[in-house]
């Protein structure tokens, strides 16, 4: 059953231990089966982990802390979730400053109003204060 569900895509090992239980596989023997995958290393959350980071920033456009966020809630380890970030070779400014020139490209922003509302959209996509400020101050934008 568990490799039946890694044939379809990449789950982390408290996902398809999650998984099994549901399916009815009691908690212990779901936990060994996921043991002998990772042992086999037909699971292997620090690779999951570098995937899916890539994938989110590329393909997603979320930034760090969404990621970060998304990860703990599919039960990754926070030092396999760090090691990942240190090993990826991803480029968070980059990514933010284009998203931020396509959106800009088809959205208007012609109040304070919107501005607010494009960076409080910036934020919950998971990037930082800091490099939303760096990237919007690239920036001219005519309101009063």
């Amino acid at each position: 059953m568990a490799l039946r569900l890694l044939a379809a895509r990449m789950y982390t090992a408290e996902e398809v231990a999650d998984r099994l239980v549901r399916k009815g596989i009691g908690r212990m023997a779901a936990e060994e089966v996921v043991s002998e995958l990772v042992s086999g290393g037909i699971i292997d959350d620090k690779y999951y982990a570098e995937c899916y980071i890539n994938d989110a920033v590329k393909i997603g456009r979320k930034g760090s802390y969404r990621i970060r966020q998304e990860l703990l809630r599919k039960g990754l380890p926070k030092a396999v979730i760090d090691r990942a970030f240190d090993e990826a070779d991803v480029d968070f400014y980059a990514a933010l400053r284009e998203y931020v020139s396509d959106k800009l490209s088809v959205t208007d922003i012609s109040s304070r109003r919107d501005y607010e509302r494009f960076r409080a959209m910036l934020a919950r996509r998971g990037y930082t204060l800091d490099e939303i400020r760096s990237v919007l101050d690239e920036y001219e934008f005519d309101f009063e």
